[in-house]
Formats: structure tokens, sequence, C-alpha cells
């Protein structure tokens, strides 16, 4: 669990490396997306059940905007940039939910 952390925040310094030469606009929207994964992966590896939750929830809301959304250029704007990978990710703190405390 901590290399995937790890990896989080990798991909998060990556995306504000990314987003500084960007004027501020929706496509910042990836830095909350990539922070919000980050912080909440962090606080599972931490076995807390509020970063589990929150993980899952940020994935679920993912899936629902690929599904509601038809246009992709829409979707490319308003998506994680590893939605896919979060999915599996949230597959696996189903897996050990039972070992996190509030």
């Amino acid at each position: 669990m901590p290399y995937v952390g790890i990896a989080h925040v990798l991909w998060l310094v990556w995306t504000i490396v990314q987003c500084a030469r960007l004027p501020f606009g929706i496509e910042w929207l990836q830095l909350v997306w990539m922070a919000g994964y980050a912080i909440s992966w962090v606080a599972a590896c931490d076995l807390r059940k509020w970063g589990a939750l929150a993980y899952m929830g940020l994935t679920i809301t993912n899936a629902v905007i690929f599904l509601a959304v038809k246009d992709v250029y829409l979707r490319d704007v308003y998506m994680s940039s590893i939605f896919l990978i979060d999915g599996i990710f949230s597959f696996y703190l189903l897996f050990f939910f039972k070992r996190f405390t509030n």
C-alpha cells in the first residue's frame, strides 16, 4: 500500500508541474482529482476508514462522470487521468476494509 501512496504523490507532483504551465481554468480539475486521491490513499495507508471511503467515493464519482458524459473531450477534462487504475485500487481497499479503523 505505501508504494501506491508514493505513486499517487508522485503523480500529484507531475500534475502540478503540468498545470503550472497552463492558465487557471477547467484543466486544473485534474489537480483537484489527484490531490483528493493522494490524500485519501495516504490516509488509507494509515488504515483510516475515512480515507478508504473517500478514495472509493472519488472513484464512484469518476465512474458516474464516465457513464453520464458522452462527449469524449469533456470526459478527458472532467475525469481523473488514472480512472481505471483507481478502480482496481478501490477493489484492493475493499479487500482489506475490515482492518481499517475510524
